[in-house]
């Protein structure tokens, strides 16, 4: 698993690195059930606006079996990390839902017919 955080219009700041990482592990802990299937890839741009109080944190989740984003902006830098990652869960438990849906096909008088 890859994981990559890029800072724009700002410096490098190793304490809001360490809160990403923290934080993304959870997405860590929902993709781990797929952890077989590589190579993932988790992407997140952290920028500042240098003319208004206003940050934005966006984060790419690219696996075999599905590529999502989810961004957030707002006043405080590790608030929209944190929604940004909370926003991300929620939406790859929506796509693994799916995906188990398509694959778990319901029975139909056809299939039924040809046993």
């Amino acid at each position: 698993m890859e994981i990559k955080i890029t800072f724009h219009n700002m410096p490098h700041s190793p304490v809001l690195e360490q809160h990403a990482h923290q934080k993304l592990q959870k997405i860590e802990e929902v993709l781990k059930a797929q952890a077989h299937q590589t190579p993932f890839t988790i992407t997140m741009w952290l920028t500042a606006n240098k003319q208004h109080p206003h940050h934005s944190a966006k984060l790419h989740v690219k696996t075999p079996c599905f590529d999502v984003n989810t961004g957030h902006e707002g006043p405080d830098m590790y608030l929209a990390i944190d929604t940004t990652i909370d926003k991300m869960i929620s939406v790859i438990k929506k796509e693994k839902e799916q995906l188990t849906e398509k694959t778990h096909k319901p029975e139909t008088p056809k299939k039924n017919f040809s046993r």
